[in-house]
């Protein structure tokens, strides 16, 4: 009994200085529960282009997406390329698509969150953006 009660206290010891040493900022692997991140093999292209009849893309806008609208995880920011899309390799799940507000073209309109649901495979989305606040920017699917 006392060799099981060693054991016991000596595990629990070993799990405290391993979250300890991680607290502190040791470069341990982190269990997944503590990651922050959405990384994964689904793959989600959100396309960006203007609310114009030539529907011109629109390259270069930062592009997040996370469980929920703030601080966007690990694999949760891509930039929009010279086709106005911003590619993410992440886990299947349901999404919100939403953007940075300080560094979101003047000009146009920041689009509202909205939600996507990413399954395996490729999965796509389409924003229409307006410049000013003339009219509302919606989504397309």
């Amino acid at each position: 009994m006392k060799i099981f009660k060693f054991i016991v206290v000596f595990l629990i010891l070993i799990v405290v200085l391993y979250f300890g040493a991680l607290f502190l900022g040791f470069n341990f692997p982190k269990p997944a529960f503590m990651t922050n991140t959405i990384k994964g093999d689904a793959v989600l292209e959100v396309t960006l282009l203007m609310n114009n009849n030539s529907r011109d893309p629109l390259g270069k806008i930062e592009v997040d997406v996370a469980e929920k609208p703030g601080p966007p995880p690990e694999g949760g920011i891509a930039i929009t390329d010279e086709s106005g899309i911003a590619t993410f390799r992440i886990k299947p799940g349901v999404y919100f698509i939403y953007f940075n507000n300080s560094n979101f073209p003047k000009n146009l309109s920041t689009p509202e969150p909205s939600s996507v649901v990413v399954t395996e495979g490729i999965n796509t989305k389409t924003i229409l953006i307006t410049t000013g606040d003339v009219e509302k920017t919606r989504n397309i699917d």
